[in-house]
Formats: C-alpha cells, structure tokens, sequence
C-alpha cells in the first residue's frame, strides 16, 4: 500500500494540467491518495510481472502505477486491472483517505446538495471564483 499526500501530488503533477484544475484539486491537499494494486498482488500471490502479462500493459506502466510514479491512468488501463484482479470497485484499487473535519464538512455539503438541488456555499464560490480565472478576469 502506497499512501501519498494530494499536496505532493499535486506538485509533481503534470506540466500541462491547467491552474483551475490544480487550484480544484488542490482543495484536496490534506487528504492522502492510497494505492492498494501492490496488496492486491501479495494477496493473490502474482507479481507487478505477472499483471503486466494479464493486462497486456508494460511491466514499467505497472511498476509506475504501483509505486504513486504514473499519476495519470486511462479507462481502458483501470478496466484492464479491474479485470484482471478481479475487483468491482475503484477503492479496491485505490482510495481517498480526508482529515475527519474534512470528511465531515464533504458529508454534510453533500448531504445538502442532495436534498436542495442547490449548490452549497463553499462549492458556489469556487465556482465562481474558476468562471472567473476561465474568462481571464482573475
């Protein structure tokens, strides 16, 4: 199991991902991005090699993918893991771990959203904040 910090994700993100995306995602910064591919290989007993050879995928895109290196993974690739691991779900593969007040403040924002059919408070701003930045006003 990898367990990596968003904020240092983010900072070895990709060079061409623009500042709205990154400013978004970097709301994000105090959670942890956990990667459990590596755990799922020791329970079944196969190695990065193996997985390469299932999913026809190249033993470094596997390696890059279990060590947090590959931050990027398309659909097919996700698909072809999921496949091939037999997993049903992306937490098998991986999972997003928040700060309690973080967690609580998502739920409770969530919960809102759900039942008004309206925007909370913190999601408006950023919207606006990003409509702002996209038309070069900010």
């Amino acid at each position: 199991m990898k367990k990596m910090k968003v904020q240092e994700l983010l900072q070895s993100g990709h060079s061409l991902m623009n500042n709205i995306v990154m400013d978004t995602a970097g709301l994000l910064g105090e959670a942890y991005f956990t990667i459990k591919i590596d755990d799922l290989l020791k329970e079944r007993g196969i190695t990065q090699k193996d997985l390469a050879q299932m999913t026809g995928m190249r033993v470094g895109t596997i390696s890059e993918l279990v060590n947090g290196k590959g931050i990027s993974i398309n659909k097919v690739q996700l698909f072809a893991l999921m496949a091939a691991l037999r997993v049903k779900s992306i937490d098998d593969l991986y999972e997003m771990q928040f700060p309690e007040d973080f967690e609580m403040t998502f739920e409770n924002e969530q919960a809102e959203w759900k039942s008004t059919k309206e925007m909370p408070e913190a999601v408006k701003e950023m919207y606006k904040k990003n409509v702002l930045k996209s038309s070069g006003l900010m």
